[in-house]
């Protein structure tokens, strides 16, 4: 699938091998271990073990925690324009109802009337229960709204909100008023989950994104969309070592089914 198997199979050029690591999404610090380990231990039975042996000891391992889904917990999903938020949510959504738990949906994007609309599209799709806003309502006051309508049979509660790029203050002063509407109303929730949806395809601009919604709202986990041979995989690597955040998801499809809890052992069988 990734660009790195190719390299096992035939004689290579450093610099050939170089290019493709940058090419893909890999931080020339890991470039280093990579192209080093390679270097140094061509002649290695399994030059993979190898490979991950050296990149394992370089990545930050708090990131790989386990990740428990709960009853009475809302999710906030956050993200770029087409990160892939509302595909995501179909997903999620799917996942849930697999782990017999019973969710709910608020729609948030207000500004955006084909999102609402593809929600809610998966929502009676999948027979659950869905609240949404009107044209240009004010967002947070459609959070609110919503975490009132589901106060007492529902056990899981995600709301979606709209696209928006972390750079825009304006923006961004309305994603936080809408985190702060729901920790000023969160007794009915055990736990409040901010995910970050992010495109696979984008390499390394993720840190960024992620630095810039990181200042205004605090992220509990990241979810990689748009995991296909495009990819730039490589990039997680950066991810992974500079962010105290789990990546909790990968989405790789558009079938309903193709979302993979995050495992770092398979992520780098894929890479490698």
């Amino acid at each position: 699938m990734f660009f790195l198997k190719k390299f096992f199979s035939k004689k290579f050029e450093i610099s050939e091998l170089e290019d493709a690591l940058y090419e893909n999404g890999v931080e020339p610090k890991f470039a280093d271990i990579i192209i080093d380990t390679l270097s140094g231990e061509a002649q290695e039975l399994d030059i993979k073990d190898a490979l991950k042996k050296n990149i394992k000891e370089k990545l930050n391992p708090q990131n790989n925690i386990d990740w428990n889904f709960e009853p009475n917990t809302l999710y906030l999903i956050i993200g770029n324009n087409g990160s892939g938020k509302t595909t995501f949510i179909g997903k999620f959504l799917h996942l849930l109802k697999e782990k017999n738990l019973k969710p709910s949906v608020v729609a948030a994007d207000t500004f955006r009337a084909a999102a609402m609309e593809q929600l809610e599209h998966f929502a009676n799709k999948m027979d659950v229960p869905f609240f949404k806003g009107t044209d240009k309502e004010d967002p947070a006051a459609v959070v609110y709204k919503g975490m009132i309508n589901f106060k007492e049979d529902n056990s899981v509660l995600i709301v979606d909100t709209s696209g928006r790029q972390h750079n825009n203050k304006n923006l961004m002063d309305e994603l936080k008023k809408i985190s702060n509407i729901i920790e000023k109303n969160q007794n009915q929730f055990l736990n409040i989950k901010t995910l970050l949806t992010l495109d696979a395809n984008i390499g390394l601009a993720s840190k960024q994104i992620i630095e810039g919604f990181q200042s205004y709202v605090s992220i509990d986990g990241l979810i990689i969309n748009k995991v296909d041979s495009n990819a730039k995989y490589g990039a997680l690597l950066t991810i992974i070592n500079d962010f105290d955040i789990p990546i909790v998801f990968e989405g790789y499809g558009e079938d309903i089914k193709e979302l993979r809890m995050f495992e770092f052992e398979k992520y780098l069988d894929r890479l490698l």
